[in-house]
């Protein structure tokens, strides 16, 4: 999960998370492929569609979208092989979700603090289709506030 979380990192996990977080969060859960731990970034919540492959994928009410934060090429120059993440092993259910890492308490030398969300601009941040369908404003969110009495008041 580089850059974000480096091997060896002491983070917080919080796991009375039942639910999949807000993408962006960084999540710790079991992979699909094996079992074993793994660490990631969620780039699609349930309901999205993602790209996948040469097309789309709607992602169902209990499946998320995990990408690593690291590109191949950076996963490469750290030692480590091609990512392993949702573009590998596609949608991860909600079953395999153990929590939500939410804070970096050491070891020395390494930044301690939250582990904070990534938004629609970076490379691991929601896909551009799934932020372009989150970006339209409510009718509520925009109408303008009256400076009179509502209807009804009197």
């Amino acid at each position: 999960m580089l850059p974000a979380i480096a091997p060896g990192d002491w983070v917080l996990v919080d796991p009375t998370v039942r639910r999949w977080p807000r993408r962006g969060s960084v999540v710790l859960f079991r992979e699909p492929e094996g079992h074993g731990l793994s660490i990631k970034r969620l780039a699609g919540a349930p309901g999205d569609v993602v790209p996948f492959a040469d097309g789309f994928l709607h992602l169902a009410d209990d499946e998320a979208w995990l990408l690593a934060d690291a590109t191949p090429e950076e996963a490469a120059a750290a030692g480590f092989g091609a990512p392993r993440d949702s573009q590998r092993f596609g949608p991860v259910a909600i079953d395999a979700l153990v929590g939500r890492i939410w804070f970096r308490y050491g070891p020395p030398g390494r930044p301690i603090g939250p582990i904070g969300r990534i938004g629609p601009g970076h490379p691991t941040g929601p896909p551009a289709a799934v932020a372009q369908a989150h970006e339209t404003p409510s009718p509520v969110a925009a109408a303008e506030p009256t400076d009179g009495p509502l209807a009804g008041d009197a």
